[in-house]
């Protein structure tokens, strides 16, 4: 610690650190497949998963008395503007 001494050099332990995600996604999907190979194979299992998450989709869906009258006159204006064309066209009456 005297005034003729080289003070020592300061190290950082610095360690770059780089990301590519396709090499993650890749590993992603490895991981998942060695998971799925470890589960033992139980038949028809996927799709009785699949028939219940439809069940249950089918059910979110509210059809309400307005989406019925909009429906039904949604019907009926088309039907009054295919008559409508039809006479203008000289096909009726």
């Amino acid at each position: 610690m005297g005034f003729f001494q080289q003070r020592q050099i300061r190290k950082f332990n610095y360690q770059p650190v780089f990301y590519d995600p396709r090499k993650e996604a890749l590993k992603e999907k490895m991981d998942a497949a060695e998971r799925a190979k470890a589960e033992e194979y139980k038949p028809g299992a996927s799709i009785r998963g699949s028939f219940r998450r439809m069940e249950v989709a089918r059910k979110d869906l509210k059809y309400t008395p307005f989406m019925r009258f909009v429906s039904i006159m949604g019907i009926a204006a088309a039907l009054v503007a295919a008559v409508y064309m039809a006479q203008l066209m000289g096909l009726l009456f």
